[in-house]
């Protein structure tokens, strides 16, 4: 049997051809793969001159690092294939021997001779230099000169004939040395690269796969707690209880709490007391495990914009990062239809989309529902969302006649600077507020409703209505001179928020909802980039314009965007109005229901049944996730024709469209009346399992009463030490 022998030239060559597998698509994709329309742009932000250190910085990331390291071994072992592997070169005589291949029998013998001076045993005592003579130099020249010699190198590509086929095996040679140190690191790399290595990652593939089976990597038993537990979202659970549901995930539940945080706990906990007295009087707040107390710090005391310790800034960066993913499973289980009437809860939807516009901006609960202004009061909130703004910066501002977003954001960018610093803020500080003014968001709406199937006149009861609504986005940042020469491109777009840590693209949630009763009867979620590529085209063409006037008219609020509760304050400027003034002037004759509409604006579409046969008024919500004061209410009116007989068993049901005013199939900037806010009342954190608050009333309660087997089955969220 043939004794195998490495070979390690061959198994460089494995190892390159392996690598180039790998590398050449990798690079490939790096330079042709990711493109700009996979970016989240910033249409709000100057381009500005990025210097070769910052953009050698910025490509240093880690998969280019491992990539730049991949080629650097892939060149070596080109190298050392090229400079080492001669040994597989084909046997040539005239090469050996350093001759043309039409020399002449006196020149074979004359470079013969010369290399035996060099290479002969009696000139030259070292062993590989003998070899090289016997098995090289002497075998060329006899195939030169010999006749049969010649005649074999000529037939077979050898002087001595035909020769045995080698094969050798593409791994290094000393893996079959016979030296038995090497068996036993053979057997453990066999053992721990063969078997061991694949089992362990299969395992911990399987256990991650296995506790983190939900939707955004979520836990398991997060969502167990957000639907069956005695801190469920309830029906009557509105923004300022959201974070007891929130801090209960099982990924903060499980969060460390090491000693040597303690003392920063401790500082934490006073600044959090100050800023919440009551929390005070609530020692059940205090009784949960140590871990949810933390979360809900944190959480309130970077809504305050307070400063935290150092040592928890690695925690509150981890909170923050999963907050709007929790958050946004909150409002899909809030939305989610629920016997009998197949609706979903609105309070719990609208307060979670509250809630990530609090954290992404960096505004207290508490602000948005007590605002330090009299006249204009509901206007001032906005205002907190803006950096370096604080309840006493509004109230100098109100001096000076600034009450409301759209006041200062009107303002000339001087007379705003003369204001600001007057107020005082740093020049720094008010480049802040000027930049997060250009990337307030504002949109226009126009809605229709209507069915799919045979053309009529009538919705009917069960009907499956598609609720249409052509968006308009335009920020102040579209009328500057460097976004015209930018102009807008990518997936998406990064909202401004110099308070959280992380990137996020802005996302706007559409929901169809009966107010009065708490329905929610479709929602769906959008980036509105083709919605802010028409409105920064209409910007562009319109141009800005003095909306001065306007403005003192109507203390900076168009009439159109009345809504109820906290959706009025929406922190429009003259120069977006203007601009929308034109969408909003062309939604108005607009087409039958069943025709193609031509009005301009990205669409979002949600689909719903119809309800019982009767004139019904919903509203749609349009709720940006992080901007506070940005959403807008539009009233769509339904009217629902009862089935009869002919038409229950089988025919055809008719569509009718039915908007606000009665005039046409589409409706935008509708009139909806304000309605008083039913914010619920702090209560006490009777929940002594918990520490959380209970919210809602008596339907919060049977919920709970309902789930209390389920709750068995979850996390105690309090030290038995507490409760003795």
């Amino acid at each position: 049997m043939t004794e195998h022998t490495g070979d390690s030239p061959m198994f460089a060559i494995f190892l390159v051809s392996i690598l180039s597998i790998v590398v050449i698509p990798w690079t490939l994709y790096k330079f042709c793969g990711s493109s700009d329309d996979e970016e989240v742009v910033q249409p709000w932000m100057k381009k500005k001159q990025i210097s070769i250190g910052e953009r050698v910085r910025s490509g240093l990331t880690p998969s280019n690092v491992v990539l730049l390291a991949l080629w650097a071994v892939w060149i070596m072992l080109l190298i050392y294939v090229q400079y080492a592997a001669t040994d597989m070169a084909p046997f040539d005589p005239f090469e050996i021997l350093q001759v043309d291949k039409g020399a002449s029998d006196k020149d074979i013998k004359k470079a013969y001779r010369q290399l035996s001076l060099r290479y002969h045993p009696d000139k030259n005592p070292d062993p590989a230099a003998a070899k090289y003579f016997a098995e090289s130099i002497t075998k060329a020249y006899k195939a030169l000169t010999d006749e049969v010699a010649r005649k074999n190198y000529e037939k077979y590509g050898h002087p001595d004939g035909p020769q045995s086929m080698s094969m050798g095996v593409a791994l290094p040679a000393w893996i079959f040395s016979k030296d038995h140190k090497t068996a036993p690191v053979l057997l453990i790399a066999l053992i721990g690269g063969g078997v061991l290595l694949p089992l362990g990652l299969a395992a911990c593939y399987l256990m991650r796969t296995n506790k983190y089976s939900g939707p955004g990597q979520m836990m398991t038993g997060t969502l167990e707690m957000f639907i069956h537990s005695k801190f469920a979202i309830k029906e009557s659970q509105s923004l300022a209880r959201i974070p007891e549901t929130l801090v209960v995930a099982m990924e903060f539940i499980t969060m460390p709490t090491p000693p040597e945080q303690e003392p920063a706990l401790q500082e934490l906990r006073k600044t959090i007391i100050r800023l919440n007295p009551e929390l005070k009087a609530k020692p059940q707040f205090w009784k949960r495990k140590s871990s949810v107390i933390k979360v809900h710090m944190l959480l309130l005391a970077h809504i305050a914009r307070e400063p935290i310790p150092a040592i928890l800034e690695s925690d509150l960066k981890f909170v923050l990062k999963k907050s709007p993913v929790f958050l946004e499973e909150m409002l899909k289980l809030s939305g989610y239809p629920r016997p009998p009437h197949g609706y979903g809860w609105l309070a719990p939807l609208v307060g979670c989309v509250e809630m990530m516009q609090c954290l992404m901006q960096a505004v207290n609960i508490s602000t948005r529902k007590t605002v330090p202004l009299k006249v204009g009061a509901e206007n001032a909130v906005p205002l907190m969302q803006l950096p370096h703004f604080d309840q006493d910066l509004i109230k100098r501002l109100g001096r000076r006649r600034v009450r409301s977003f759209a006041d200062l954001a009107d303002l000339p960018l001087e007379e705003r600077t003369r204001a600001l610093a007057a107020s005082g803020l740093s020049d720094s500080q008010i480049e802040d507020v000027n930049v997060s003014i250009l990337a307030t968001p504002s949109i226009s709406v126009a809605v229709r409703c209507h069915t799919q199937g045979e053309e009529g006149s009538d919705i009917m009861e069960e009907d499956l209505v598609t609720c249409e609504a052509r968006v308009v986005l335009t920020r102040p940042s579209h009328f500057t001179q460097e976004f015209a020469a930018r102009g807008l491109k990518g997936s998406g777009v990064q909202a401004f928020a110099p308070h959280f840590p992380h990137p996020k693209p802005e996302k706007w949630w559409f929901v169809l909802a009966d107010m009065p009763n708490n329905e929610v009867h479709a929602f769906v979620s959008a980036t509105l980039l083709e919605a802010e590529a028409v409105g920064a085209a209409k910007a562009q063409k319109n141009g800005p314009r003095n909306g001065e006037q306007k403005r003192l008219l109507t203390n900076g609020k168009q009439k159109a965007d009345k809504a109820p509760a906290r959706l009025a304050d929406r922190p429009s400027t003259s120069d977006d109005r203007d601009a929308l003034s034109a969408t909003d002037d062309e939604t108005q004759p607009l087409v039958v229901a069943g025709e193609a509409a031509p009005v301009e604006g990205q669409l979002v579409e949600l689909r719903f049944q119809a309800r019982k046969a009767g004139n019904h008024d919903l509203t749609l919500l349009c709720l940006s996730d992080c901007w506070v004061g940005c959403d807008r209410a539009y009233m769509v009116r339904l009217q629902v024709k009862e089935l009869t007989r002919a038409e229950r068993e089988g025919r055809t049901h008719r569509v009718k469209a039915v908007p606000a005013d009665d005039a046409a199939s589409w409706s935008g900037d509708s009139d909806v009346p304000e309605e008083d806010e039913d914010e619920a009342e702090e209560g006490e954190y009777d929940s002594e399992d918990s520490g959380t608050e209970e919210s809602g009333s008596e339907a919060g309660d049977k919920h709970v009463d309902e789930d209390a087997s389920d709750a068995e089955d979850m996390p105690d969220l309090v030290p038995a030490a507490a409760r003795a």
